[in-house]
């Protein structure tokens, strides 16, 4: 039997709740099911956050969404109506519940590999970031995991394994240690069910089940996004990163010998750097996800990454961009200037819209002149630009930071 995880439950409890007060109503709702309940489920195409999500219904009400790590096996099981049924199987503390679906093993097609979400890596295939030696036990860990089929003769083993694995489990965001952090929740949830059958001593039975516990925990602080999760995540192993001298060195070594024609970041022309930066940056304005284009806003990045769901490789790929923008912008000194005090002089030519204001500013990274003026005057139509600050006050700010170059008159031929 396989079973899939529906969760969003206290998101559907009523927008008129609180979030204290949603949670304790998701807890009664997941309480109150019974094992064999019937639950429908429907893709949702239309929706606006997620096409691929799939809803779960309860006498006809949503109730939740299968879990994204799952939809892609679910998937497969739909009609042509894009519906299936199911029926409840367990239920958890983490306002979370568990289906199964008849004749899923039967139906679940094997999976292709993954194609890349991200663009591909301005670093291109020489300049990789290794991974670190606790995220590679990781992924051995956890791969072997969730293969191992548990028995008599294995379950000791199993369990070591499981011990190691749970103090490493939240220390990555990658779509492949999600996945597995359900599955292994799942596996370490039916080897506690039937350690009788496994032969397990008491002792061994009262382990499992506190092996269980500390992954399911996890699991529900990653659907709850509990102490903000993705963000803390992402950015606590960024920092890891930075301070890896040896990593580091490998990376710092292999681009400056491929990009900057072999010189150390401080012997290289600034010229190169310079244009280097602005490559880095032009590579994460281009993302199709606005939440990914500034490099300065690390916890909407690790987010919105986290919902992604992205490769272990495109995460290290971004990784690699960071910290080198980080160290391009050392170099270039005060040719860059701190965001925020521009941001400021522009927000208030920008309606006192700060977001607009620095979406801006990202956009005309590079930019010529003549393009500046031009995005100028497609936001004074779309009215994003005050009328009275479109003239002296926008050309002031931007001459005076080097975003524009020619004079004041200049400007204002362009700027109708």
């Amino acid at each position: 039997m396989i079973e899939f995880t529906i969760t969003g439950i206290r998101y559907q409890m009523g927008n008129h709740l609180t979030l204290d007060e949603a949670t304790e109503a998701a807890r009664l709702f997941v309480a109150g099911l019974k094992k064999g309940q019937q639950v429908m489920l429907m893709a949702e195409p239309e929706n606006p956050v997620d096409t691929n999500a799939i809803a779960a219904y309860i006498n006809y009400e949503r109730i939740g969404y299968i879990d994204k790590e799952e939809t892609a096996e679910v998937r497969d099981l739909l009609d042509e109506n894009l519906q299936c049924d199911g029926v409840v199987e367990r239920v958890d503390d983490n306002i979370t519940f568990f289906i199964s679906i008849p004749g899923a093993a039967e139906k679940i097609k094997p999976h292709k590999s993954r194609t890349r979400i991200l663009p591909d890596s301005p670093l291109g295939e020489n300049v990789l970031l290794p991974f670190t030696k606790n995220e590679s036990a990781l992924q051995l860990l956890a791969s072997r995991l969730t293969m191992m089929e548990v028995n008599k003769d294995n379950l000791h083993d199993f369990m070591n394994l499981a011990n190691r694995y749970i103090p490493l489990m939240k220390t990555s965001i990658c779509h492949d240690d999600c996945m597995w952090l359900n599955k292994i929740s799942k596996k370490l949830h039916k080897a506690c069910t039937q350690h009788q059958k496994l032969g397990a001593t008491e002792d061994e039975a009262v382990k499992l089940t506190e092996l269980y516990n500390k992954v399911n925990a996890s699991v529900g602080d990653m659907h709850r996004m509990a102490e903000h999760w993705p963000e803390r995540v992402f950015v606590e192993h960024l920092d890891r990163l930075r301070n890896d001298d040896t990593i580091n060195r490998h990376l710092y070594k292999k681009y400056c010998n491929t990009f900057l024609g072999g010189q150390d970041f401080a012997e290289a022309d600034k010229e190169k750097i310079a244009e280097e930066y602005e490559r880095l940056c032009e590579w994460l304005r281009g993302m199709r996800w606005c939440e990914l284009r500034d490099y300065h806003q690390l916890q909407t990045m690790g987010l919105k990454i986290n919902y992604l769901g992205i490769s272990r490789r495109e995460l290290y790929d971004l990784y690699s961009v960071l910290l080198l923008i980080e160290r391009l912008e050392e170099q270039l000194e005060g040719q860059i200037t701190n965001r925020k005090e521009i941001v400021a002089k522009l927000k208030n030519i920008f309606y006192g819209m700060e977001a607009e204001a620095n979406n801006f500013l990202l956009c005309i990274q590079g930019m010529k002149p003549t393009q500046i003026t031009n995005k100028v005057n497609q936001l004074v139509a779309a009215k994003k630009i005050s009328e009275y600050s479109k003239k002296h006050d926008l050309w002031s700010v931007l001459h005076e930071y080097g975003y524009y170059n020619p004079t004041e008159s200049n400007w204002n031929q362009q700027v109708k």
